[in-house]
């Protein structure tokens, strides 16, 4: 009597529809090599990630007519105006005796291309004194627009050397012309 290893024998299935396949050495199905699998996973794990990286790399490569090109912030650096300076002449100041000690000093200029609202930086001196400097907008007060006038109107100590003003930057940029204005000295005592 011949003895059948009882893997090779095929049962009959009670289901006529159903079809029974011969298993492969090794008792796994057919078609499903591990191999197989296995290496299908890698293939596609490798293709994933090696697209991802792909892209990265990609973007940060630039053309050599993309390296040539100024950056956008250049251009509109240079778009913005600059400043014209304003031009200035003194004009001569004036004392007036308060009391004893103390003169009503005025200052004036005129302003050729200055406008009301436009910002003003002055230094004030007695003598060779630096006592002040004083930042402020050109209003109606102290600018007349139409004839391009400034007056400043100071209280200060008498000085035998005299008082000056100095008009350092209108709108941010120093004036043209000439922006110094004095006064003569007093007798004090």
């Amino acid at each position: 009597m011949l003895v059948k290893d009882p893997r090779d024998v095929e049962e009959r299935p009670a289901d006529p529809d159903v079809v029974v396949l011969p298993r492969a050495p090794g008792g796994r199905p057919p078609g499903l090599n591990p191999f197989a699998i296995f290496g299908g996973a890698l293939l596609l794990t490798a293709l994933t990630f090696g697209s991802a990286l792909g892209l990265l790399l990609r973007s940060n490569v630039l053309s050599p007519t993309e390296e040539t090109l100024p950056p956008a912030t250049a251009a509109a650096r240079s778009a913005t105006p600059t400043p014209v300076p304003v031009r200035v002449t003194a004009g001569a100041a004036t004392a007036e005796r308060l009391d004893a000690s103390t003169y009503r000093v005025t200052f004036t200029w005129t302003l050729e291309g200055a406008r009301a609202g436009d910002t003003a930086l002055l230094r004030f001196s007695v003598g060779s004194r630096v006592v002040s400097e004083q930042r402020g907008a050109l209003d109606a007060n102290i600018f007349t627009a139409s004839t391009g006038v400034f007056t400043i109107t100071t209280s200060q100590e008498c000085s035998k050397d005299g008082w000056s003003a100095e008009l350092i930057s209108l709108r941010g940029v120093a004036p043209v012309g000439e922006p110094t204005s004095r006064a003569p000295g007093a007798t004090c005592g």
